[in-house]
């Protein structure tokens, strides 16, 4: 569980480094807060921050859910989680640069949170089927 735990601080550090760089931003193209859009750059930024926060949403139950549903039937869900938490920690990443860069290009990084996230959710669902029969 302790890799699980690892990988979910690792994504709130990094959402952290996300609203830092929300800050500097703020700064860097004259947005006074409580403003949340003003200047293009600033706005790429923000979104970056924001995506994070309602991926994080999905991400942070799933991963606790299917690891500690696969551990209960007898699969490697601590190990299983841990590696899609990897890639989704390096998705979010690419998803961050390719934003602020051309927004259009966000693709890659999307899907390799998207994906993980799902597969999770999925996992579970098969798991706990599992468990009751």
């Amino acid at each position: 569980m302790a890799l699980v735990i690892l990988i979910i601080i690792l994504a709130l550090m990094e959402y952290m480094a996300f609203s830092f760089q929300v800050g500097m931003a703020r700064g860097k193209y004259g947005v006074k807060a409580p403003a949340v859009s003003g200047h293009p750059e600033f706005d790429k930024y923000f979104r970056v921050q924001q995506n994070t926060l309602e991926q994080l949403i999905v991400f942070i139950p799933a991963i606790l859910a299917f690891s500690w549903s696969a551990e209960n039937i007898g699969w490697p869900g601590y190990y299983i989680a841990s590696g899609l938490g990897v890639i989704w920690l390096i998705g979010r990443f690419i998803y961050a640069i390719s934003y602020v860069n051309d927004p259009a290009k966000r693709g890659l990084g999307f899907m390799m949170n998207f994906f993980p996230s799902v597969l999770m959710m999925l996992g579970t669902l098969v798991c706990i089927f599992m468990s009751l029969i």
